[in-house]
């Protein structure tokens, strides 16, 4: 698959990240999520030992890979990816909530609605970029520590030195994340 010189992303500074959990919570309102999914959420990392303990958030979503594991494991094809961005999209209209894609990300996206009984996942706030606004999660950003744009333009790199974050070959994710000075 040829890269998409306007591939959309996340970027992440892990080193600047405070675990406010504000870009979880914009998300969920924004896209009314259901009670035990999260579209975004902040995972937290400890580590170290006394005198010199360390804690570390990584603001994680759907990173709209390059290669989605998830648009190839849809059996109905719900999941699609823009041509305009590379913004992967799930059609709930579509998807029969089989959970194949939940099993074939690696980044645990796809989240299961309890509700509908379909799989759904963040979707950049598509309609808001249309209408040139920023995703949610950017826009309430306390810390300005999550961005989005051109993947090109965006610092970084894929992830590939981050504890706790899938190995990128696979799927090529959109995102860049600076990582934290420990970890």
């Amino acid at each position: 698959m040829a890269a998409n010189p306007n591939q959309l992303g996340f970027q992440l500074d892990m080193e600047h990240c405070i675990g406010c959990r504000a870009c979880q919570g914009a998300c969920k309102q924004q896209n009314q999520v259901e009670l035990g999914a999260e579209y975004r959420r902040v995972e937290t990392f400890d580590g170290g030992t006394y005198p010199s303990p360390f804690r570390n958030f990584m603001s994680m979503s759907c990173n709209h890979c390059e290669s989605p594991a998830c648009i190839k494991s849809c059996p109905v094809g719900a999941i699609t990816k823009r041509d305009t961005d590379g913004i992967v999209i799930l059609d709930t209209n579509v998807c029969n909530g089989c959970k194949r894609c939940m099993e074939a990300c690696p980044y645990g996206a796809p989240q299961f609605n309890p509700v509908t009984k379909k799989v759904e996942k963040c979707h950049m706030c598509y309609q808001r970029i249309d209408a040139g606004l920023p995703p949610a999660c950017v826009q309430t950003c306390m810390a300005r520590v999550l961005k989005y744009g051109k993947l090109s333009g965006l610092a970084g790199d894929t992830g590939k030195h981050i504890n706790h974050f899938a190995d990128p070959k696979y799927t090529h994710p959109s995102i860049r994340i600076i990582p934290p000075s420990e970890q």
